[in-house]
């Protein structure tokens, strides 16, 4: 299957333009890891990883896994993770993986000559969006010009950000009560914590936004604790959400376990197309939500709607400044929905003199 194949793996860090949402994350908000992959006919295929670790990632991938490729005639992947992480850990080994899969996919797409999604099963032509715009930077003014404006242009539902800034509970609720009154009562309305509060701030958050009929409460504890979010979950006070950065198909079941009940994960970091499915799919059998969170919806759009029957898709604004060096035309919502490029593959056509600009690895 493998044999022949190229690849080059390189970290970018886009910067910002005029009108681009700051940085809340950390200065490595948007950097990213590109992949390029190339058969013995020409064919090409680009995976995408993200932040952490990200030189340690791309190194693993022009060392040790391009000499893998060059050598296996099956499943690089499977043989890779034979060699290289028997023991099922997680971090850069399963970043890397994500990439080369999502490559791979592309790769195998545009030489059958559909999309992803195609590929994936064709479930749907598009997926209905949430629009992560609430960023702790706007004042209240402005948070609620903006996520009005989204629902008015047909997003299912708007995300803000909480637990960022020193921002009391008080002054978020507060924010989130405005929000709400702006955007009606059927418009999804999610609070991301980001992992930013301890249990008890976190359980007073939920009781003190009982009444704004949150879609979801995102990632409200310190490392996604799941003794934590247990308690939190057995309150019934808010649904929960959880899961864009995890690894582990392991980490998914113990997060539904807990009460989770809606489950994120993010292809670019969970090991790529296939084991996303596989965690929505049980995510589904334990009577779970399946929500892609924490970015790349260029991506994550193509597992949702090729293999799944519903559920919505994160499309995040701060991400414009990486999606812009890598499509032709920029995601927008059409009908209160993403659509799938028509191109074949993921239908992305990097800009390599932009993606050079930026390249820091």
């Amino acid at each position: 299957m493998a044999s022949g194949l190229t690849l080059h793996a390189s970290v970018h860090s886009p910067g910002a333009r005029p009108g681009d949402p700051a940085p809340y994350a950390g200065s490595d908000s948007f950097t990213f890891v590109h992949l390029r992959v190339q058969d013995a006919d020409g064919w090409t295929g680009n995976g995408f990883t993200g932040r952490f670790l990200a030189p340690e990632v791309a190194g693993f991938l022009n060392r040790a896994v391009a000499e893998a490729l060059a050598d296996t005639n099956t499943d690089p992947v499977s043989d890779l993770t034979r060699t290289y992480n028997p023991r099922g850990m997680t971090g850069v080994f399963v970043s890397a993986m994500s990439a080369l899969e999502i490559a791979l996919t592309d790769l195998n797409a545009k030489r059958a000559g559909v999309s992803v999604a195609a590929l994936l099963g064709g479930k749907r032509r598009a997926a209905p969006v949430h629009v992560t715009c609430g960023f702790p930077a706007l004042d209240t003014d402005e948070l609620v010009h903006i996520c009005a404006q989204q629902v008015m242009s047909g997003a299912k539902g708007v995300k803000v950000l909480v637990a960022a800034r020193d921002r009391s509970i008080a002054a978020d609720v507060t924010r989130l009560r405005a929000v709400r009154a702006a955007i009606g009562d059927k418009a999804d309305l999610i609070a991301d914590a980001n992992c930013g509060m301890d249990a008890e701030t976190a359980s007073e958050f939920a009781t003190a936004t009982a009444d704004l009929n949150l879609a979801w409460l995102e990632e409200p504890v310190r490392g996604n604790d799941r003794h934590a979010l247990a308690h939190l979950a057995a309150k019934t006070i808010v649904p929960l959400g959880a899961g864009q950065m995890e690894q582990s198909a392991e980490r998914f079941h113990l997060l539904a376990e807990a009460g989770v009940s809606v489950l994120q994960p993010n292809a670019v970091f969970a090991g790529g197309f296939g084991p996303a499915v596989k965690i929505a799919r049980n995510a589904v059998g334990h009577g779970c939500k399946v929500s892609p969170g924490g970015g790349w919806d260029i991506i994550n759009l193509h597992w949702m709607c090729g293999a799944m029957d519903e559920g919505a898709v994160e499309l995040h604004l701060a991400q414009t400044r990486i999606a812009r060096l890598l499509m032709p035309d920029l995601p927008f919502v059409s009908n209160g929905h993403l659509h799938v490029p028509e191109a074949p593959g993921l239908g992305l056509d990097p800009d390599d003199d932009a993606l050079e600009d930026c390249r820091v690895f």
